[in-house]
């Protein structure tokens, strides 16, 4: 019988793990992960951004935390030495927009600007000014955050998976095939392997699986997986001091070494288990949106590309939290984080440890974020770039 089991090891799993033994040293945790190597993992095709250029005062706070985790990474991980390398890059997020969302802009960096986030407004000339890089003649006004920036996921996941282990965590190299119930408590979980296990409490973060394992506690999910594609490109110039650049068509673009990362999420995408060739989407979609908003790309070489999964919120687009009061007790969900995941990790490992131990929210209150909107219905979408 063990106090918690956590079903999937990565970045969330890990966190959860970690910062349960945080809230309640020597608490019996095991960690049921099917692939150690974490492959095909979302946690390890993340482009590994940080921000707080969110609208939802949790998303903010949650990012918040992630940079104080980072600024003290040694201490998170409770070592006296020196911690992994994140390979931190704090350049910063640019938001760009239409002239036409510049309203509603606006009312976000207010938001933003009122919880505590140091972003800066630039009007179109400054924006052309300070990035000459970028087309900006369809543009409106801007918002950079300087602090934030992006990191190296595999490194993250290291750190805060050994950090676990360190505290007595144990990870099991099995997978999760179905769940046992009582009335409103899930009382153990079958294993691939025929092995059973028993436990007070238990964690679903096992990713894009996470809506199936709900659904047999009782807690269906409205989360697909979402394919999407990330890219390595060479470019002419030197774009090292850009900082992380998104705009509300989903285009997105980071400096990674003398190249560059890109990325154009379509958010309509249908799921899809398989994860699907690019199959040209790179030339037809991808280098046009580049090579507008950064003509100098209208000569580059792709590189790579690589494919991964958003655990997709069909319902707003932000994450599902927690158990359901009433009807599902000891059974926790965190899924549907689509792409926010490896970000607001920390954060999200820390609240379900706070409500596993102590029954509530201590810190930050995700109640907005939790499940109970979605038998009723209520998004709780973000108001601008997701």
């Amino acid at each position: 019988m063990h106090d918690v089991v956590v079903i999937g090891g990565g970045c969330i799993g890990s966190a959860t793990a970690l910062q349960l033994q945080r809230a309640q040293p020597g608490i019996d945790v095991v960690v049921i992960e099917p692939d150690p190597t974490y492959a095909t993992a979302a946690t390890m095709r993340a482009t590994g951004g940080v921000r707080q250029l969110f609208t939802r005062q949790e998303n903010i706070a949650l990012s918040q935390y992630t940079l104080d985790v980072i600024h003290d990474w040694a201490c998170f991980l409770g070592l006296s030495e020196e911690a992994p390398d994140l390979d931190w890059t704090p350049n910063g997020y640019l938001f760009i927009a239409p002239r036409e969302t510049t309203k509603t802009l606006e009312q976000n960096y207010a938001v933003q600007t009122s919880l505590g986030v140091a972003a800066e407004w630039l009007d179109l000339p400054e924006l052309a000014a300070r990035f000459p890089q970028l087309e900006t003649n369809d543009l409106g006004p801007a918002v950079l955050s300087p602090h934030d920036g992006w990191l190296d996921p595999h490194a993250f996941l290291k750190g805060t998976r050994q950090a676990a282990q360190r505290r007595g965590v144990a990870y099991l190299t099995d997978r999760v095939t179905e769940l046992s119930t009582a009335g409103p408590r899930v009382t153990g979980v079958t294993l691939a392997s025929g092995k059973a296990l028993t436990a007070d409490s238990f964690v679903d973060a096992a990713g894009v699986a996470a809506p199936k394992l709900a659904a047999q506690a009782g807690m269906p999910l409205p989360v697909e997986p979402m394919p999407r594609h990330e890219h390595y490109v060479d470019a002419p110039g030197d774009y090292t001091e850009l900082p992380f650049i998104k705009d509300p068509d989903g285009l997105a673009v980071r400096p990674e070494g003398s190249g560059l990362a890109v990325g154009l999420v379509d958010f309509d995408r249908p799921a899809s288990v398989d994860l699907p060739a690019d199959h040209g989407y790179f030339d037809h979609h991808v280098w046009p949106a580049l090579a507008h908003r950064i003509p100098g790309l209208d000569s580059l070489r792709l590189r790579r590309t690589w494919s991964g999964h958003y655990d997709q919120n069909r319902l707003d687009g932000n994450m599902i939290i927690g158990n359901w009061p009433g009807h599902v007790e000891n059974f926790f969900v965190a899924s549907g984080f689509s792409g926010h995941g490896l970000m607001h990790s920390p954060g999200v490992g820390r609240a379900l440890a706070e409500l596993i131990v102590h029954g509530k929210y201590r810190t930050i209150d995700l109640t907005a974020m939790g499940y109970q909107r979605v038998p009723d219905d209520k998004p709780y979408p973000e108001l601008g770039v997701r």
